[in-house]
């Protein structure tokens, strides 16, 4: 039986192996670093304000059939140096015992640079117990 002998340079192989595990290393850095300028931007934009909203009130009416039924008003202003293809603006609605009968919500398409938008948030359900207050809980507003 014929032996072979096959030499390998382990010198030559501590190289190669050092060197891509340097080019892994500066990738995964790379990357690192990329993905944190991305986040700090991002947030960034999503941080500044795109409206304003003043001037909330509740209205609350009575179905027999029905149960509770409230509507909260307001003023929202495009503040965001730019048209808005979409805007809503969201509350919880709450009971004299503080809990949290459910969502009020009004929506826009098209509000331009600097427009001002009288909206009418409807509570989508009706609840047995009387709503008295609610809370301002998110303003979204994107543009295309």
């Amino acid at each position: 039986m014929e032996e072979n002998n096959i030499e390998v340079d382990s010198g030559k192989f501590k190289n190669n192996h050092n060197r891509n595990l340097i080019l892994i290393g500066a990738f995964v850095i790379i990357a690192i670093v990329v993905t944190i300028i991305l986040v700090v931007s991002l947030s960034k934009s999503e941080s500044k304000p795109k409206l304003t909203v003043s001037d909330t009130h509740m209205s609350v009416t009575y179905n027999e059939y029905l149960g509770y039924s409230a509507t909260i008003t307001g003023v929202a202003k495009n503040i965001s140096g730019q048209n808005i293809s979409y805007a809503s603006v969201e509350f919880s609605v709450y009971d004299a015992s503080g809990n949290n009968l459910g969502t009020a919500l009004a929506n826009i398409n098209n509000l331009g640079e600097g427009d001002t938008w009288r909206f009418e948030a409807t509570l989508f359900s009706f609840p047995s117990t009387r709503p008295t207050s609610f809370k301002l809980v998110e303003i979204n507003g994107y543009s295309i």
